[in-house]
């Protein structure tokens, strides 16, 4: 029996950003040079100041169903 069911559902995607901001020194080695990516990304992850930048790019990775809303 065919049925109409609305749901929602949780997309997950990855994408870039590119923004100039000010690298604290903690990450940059004597010669400025970014020296300590991994902490320089638990940085940025926490200061969500660029969150709000336009995306250079975003793909879809994956789409689950989260929960049945209605069917009729």
């Amino acid at each position: 029996m065919k049925k109409t069911v609305k749901f929602s559902v949780e997309r997950t995607t990855q994408a870039e950003v590119e923004i100039s901001i000010e690298v604290p020194e903690e990450f940059l080695d004597e010669d400025g040079e970014v020296c300590d990516d991994e902490g320089l990304r638990d940085w940025a992850d926490e200061n969500h100041n660029w969150t709000d930048q336009e995306l250079i790019f975003e793909e879809i990775t994956d789409t689950s169903v989260i929960e049945v809303l209605n069917a009729y």
